[in-house]
């Protein structure tokens, strides 16, 4: 059951992350008006708050990466059909996926 909610978890830090990637990269290309910014520092707020939830839920749970990697495949997808800076937001994405994958390692037994 844990981690059922830490998969949930995960996945709402990986939306929200994706979205202020977005808002933040679209801002500064200028693709989005400059009031973006407000939003960014929101959305990024819940990503880290909904990511240590996941990590203490379940730190060893590989699978936390999923989220991660969906969503920098959509970013990339819609990179290619849509506006290209969606392109750098999936590709930072997969860095962050990247992270998570290495931060759910499993410790080193020593005995």
């Amino acid at each position: 059951m844990k981690k059922l909610f830490a998969f949930i978890f995960a996945s709402g830090s990986a939306y929200s992350f994706s979205f202020a990637l977005d808002l933040l990269i679209g801002g500064v290309l200028r693709v989005y008006s400059s009031n973006v910014f407000i939003a960014v520092a929101t959305w990024s707020v819940i990503a880290t708050v909904c990511g240590v939830i996941a990590l203490k839920l379940a730190p060893t749970f590989r699978m936390l990466t999923l989220p991660f990697i969906a969503l920098a495949l959509l970013a990339l997808f819609g990179g290619i059909v849509g506006h290209r800076h969606s392109l750098l937001v999936g590709g930072i994405m997969l860095v962050q996926a990247f992270f998570v994958y290495r931060s759910t390692a499993q410790p080193n037994k020593t005995l």
